[in-house]
């Protein structure tokens, strides 16, 4: 948790510690409490570090684990149960054979957690890139943490296209590797793709990814197709890709 010390501090930086101390408190409550310390027992996390992502939702917080853990740092994802959209959730659960539409709304919301474990392990075994998920448990996701020297990769709203070019082409590549291994991601955009080291990008917040069978399959693979021609034909990328 961030403390604020004795010293002088300028203005904008006591709001933005007061910020901090109001996105951490609004998720750690005494349930989250309870989850991350048995993710300590269990030898996955030493310390939760920074929030490094803040959303409606949910906030990802950079944490170091222990020494002999096989990563330097690690991504944990904790979703606030009060602020989480409960009819959204419905909408992305439902017909989906994997999940259950729970009516208690923390329930429903370890079920979305568990959801997007699922997709990201999914993801991973078709060869589409994403940060690796280690271990859920309750409203608690950890993954792979992408960045560089400890600091977190931006996104490609926040960064822009290096290359839009070769960029839309490899994202178009992993909607069309989605698609026909029967999974969409249903919300892909700008926001959603991490610009990792090396020019790697990864698409993140997979929670609301569908699989084939669900009524709104194909309609949310084109959504996600036109959230990316958009994108970059305002880089002057030629949108080529429609549906398959």
């Amino acid at each position: 948790m961030a403390t604020i010390s004795k010293r002088k501090r300028p203005p904008r930086e006591i709001k933005t510690l007061k910020e901090q101390l109001k996105i951490e408190a609004s998720v750690f409550d005494r349930y989250v409490f309870r989850t991350v310390g048995s993710l300590m027992s269990a030898g996955i996390i030493a310390s939760i570090d920074f929030p490094i992502k803040r959303g409606k939702e949910s906030v990802v917080f950079r944490a170091t684990p222990p020494p002999d853990y096989p990563a330097e740092f690690l991504a944990v994802k904790i979703y606030n149960v009060e602020n989480s959209n409960f009819k959204r959730m419905v909408e992305y659960i439902s017909n989906d054979p994997r999940f259950e539409v729970k009516k208690n709304r923390r329930k429903l919301v370890y079920e979305w957690v568990k959801k997007e474990y699922r997709n990201l392990l999914m993801c991973e075994e078709m060869g589409v890139l994403v940060p690796h998920p280690h271990v859920f448990k309750d409203n608690v996701l950890v993954m792979d943490f992408i960045g560089e020297g400890g600091a977190p990769s931006k996104t490609l709203f926040e960064r822009g296209p290096a290359n839009p070019e070769w960029e839309y082409e490899f994202l178009m590549g992993e909607v069309k590797k989605m698609y026909k291994n029967g999974f969409v991601h249903a919300d892909l955009s700008e926001y959603n793709v991490l610009c990792g080291p090396e020019g790697k990008l990864y698409m993140i917040d997979l929670a609301q990814g569908v699989i084939k069978g669900h009524p709104f399959f194909d309609e949310w693979y084109k959504r996600d197709v036109q959230n990316i021609n958009r994108y970059y034909e305002k880089f002057g990328v030629r949108a080529t890709t429609t549906l398959i």
